[in-house]
């Protein structure tokens, strides 16, 4: 027993020594280790460090056409474009010059008003230019009824004749065709009201309806405003009158002589051709107006005869507005009617939005 634990305590002192060598290598070799890298690093012809792993870059998107939206990319009526960050902000637009308001009730004046006069829209049965050589007009209404319109405009141009023509707006609205024809022959359109009714019996309100929306539409189909009025069965008053004014037209056109080319018959006697001729020739005066019809009954046919006749008589045939004043361009003060703008107010009396609040200090 004695010398087994000899043997052992040798074994456990060389273990001891073993260890203590295996250690101190380890520490010797891990000192050295560093200075060894180092030195192997520098010894290589240019120091570099490790290259970064390479990375693809990602492939090349097509680009869309120009003026082409990207799907998702729409944007919808009313919206706006959110800015992303670090989008440059846009600089707003500088805002509009504000149009002055007016209000009903408002008086205002308006400059160089064309086909306007101070008193009452004039009541006119003839002319009213003094000329020396005797003149007369054709007129003709055109309310309903329009087949015998190319016929009747075949017959003025045979016989050279230049007439005005005094058109209900509906029906000017209804045949644009026609319209054409008539100016394009060389006559001139004017306004016989919006729907042929008895004005008379009208409120101011509705009348002054009639006769805005009549203008718009005869200077809409013609190209001109038109200012000369003939009132449906030639009745007026005096609302009717004072409206006209305020609307632009000096003249409120009647007539001399009615061939009453609109009946059959007349106090029992039939309206044949030869009646009207018979009526407008023994009836023609200097500076007269003959009233008319497109839908006459045996206007057409009456009508060579008529021309000739009145040629014969010595008479020169002109246009109503070729009897009349030029409209004058003075100045007009108005009360604003409800739903009148600026706008609507310059283009009813041909001035601009700016002269009129120039006038009136708006």
């Amino acid at each position: 027993m004695l010398r087994a634990k000899k043997i052992d305590r040798k074994k456990w002192l060389v273990l001891s020594a073993a260890c203590v060598l295996l250690f101190a290598g380890i520490i010797i070799f891990a000192t050295s280790l560093p200075e060894k890298i180092m030195a192997a690093w520098s010894d290589r012809p240019e120091a570099e460090p490790p290259a970064k792993p390479e990375v693809p870059e990602p492939a090349e998107e097509p680009q869309p056409d120009p003026g082409e939206a990207e799907p998702g990319d729409e944007t919808l009526p009313g919206e706006e474009e959110t800015p992303g960050p670090g989008d440059e902000k846009q600089p707003k637009p500088e805002p509009k010059e504000q149009v002055p308001t007016i209000y009903a009730g408002q008086k205002l004046i308006i400059p160089q008003a064309t086909g306007v006069t101070r008193g009452n829209s004039q009541i006119v049965r003839e002319g009213i230019t003094e000329v020396a050589e005797k003149q007369i007009a054709l007129t003709f209404d055109a309310g309903w009824l329009y087949e015998q319109t190319e016929d009747l405009l075949a017959v003025l141009s045979e016989y050279d004749v230049k007439c005005t023509f005094f058109a209900r707006a509906r029906w000017v609205e209804a045949h644009p065709h026609l319209v054409e024809e008539i100016v394009r022959h060389g006559h001139l359109i004017e306004n016989h009201s919006l729907t042929h009714g008895h004005l008379i019996n009208m409120s101011e309100e509705e009348i002054v309806t009639e006769m805005r929306e009549s203008t718009r539409i005869i200077a809409q189909a013609t190209g001109r405003k038109p200012y000369l009025f003939r009132p449906p069965y030639g009745e007026y008053n005096e609302t009717l009158l004072n409206v006209l004014t305020n609307e632009g037209y000096p003249y409120t056109v009647l007539w001399t002589v009615d061939s009453h080319d609109w009946a059959e018959e007349i106090g029992g006697k039939e309206v044949t051709t030869q009646y009207l001729i018979d009526r407008v020739l023994e009836n023609a005066s200097h500076k007269g107006i003959i009233l008319l019809h497109i839908g006459g009954y045996h206007t057409v046919e009456a009508l060579p005869a008529i021309i000739t006749g009145l040629r014969e008589k010595g008479y020169t045939l002109i246009t109503v507005n070729e009897m009349l004043p030029p409209p004058s361009a003075g100045s007009l003060t108005i009360t604003v009617e409800a739903g009148d703008t600026l706008y609507s107010l310059a283009k009813r009396y041909g001035v601009s939005i700016e002269q009129i609040i120039s006038a009136n200090n708006l």
